[in-house]
């Protein structure tokens, strides 16, 4: 595997304990077992190596070994076009709580979202310009 995905997956795993899922974790009932060095399990769109959006496990697991996070409320619901500028513009891992709140690691994405009053839309908008 290579892109960004596997080199934030390598980053993860040497600078966190990292355990993989139990299908007795009562958080994660619904979830068996999964290996480490599988993409789907980090995620959401593992065919996009490129792709940081995170999935609900790999966020909860990160989460639950001390990954810090920054979670924003933006000011606007996320759009369709939002999800692909997304894709192509953030360089850190980040997760979709909801339709206006989202979760970053990393502080370029964070402080740039930030400067821009947690006004994503026209971050990703300036960015493609």
């Amino acid at each position: 595997m290579s892109g960004r995905q596997a080199e934030w997956q390598k980053q993860f795993l040497q600078e966190y304990q990292i355990a993989p899922f139990r299908s007795d974790s009562v958080a994660l009932k619904n979830i068996r077992y999964t290996r480490l060095d599988n993409p789907a399990t980090w995620w959401h769109n593992p065919l996009n190596k490129n792709s940081l959006r995170l999935t609900y496990q790999a966020f909860y697991m990160l989460k639950k070994a001390g990954c810090k996070f920054t979670e924003f409320v933006v000011t606007d619901k996320l759009k369709p076009k939002t999800f692909v500028q997304l894709e192509r513009h953030f360089t850190g891992p980040y997760y979709l709580l909801n339709a206006r709140k989202i979760a970053m690691h990393g502080d370029v994405d964070a402080m740039m979202l930030a400067l821009h009053a947690n006004n994503l839309q026209q971050y990703l908008d300036n960015q493609d310009k």
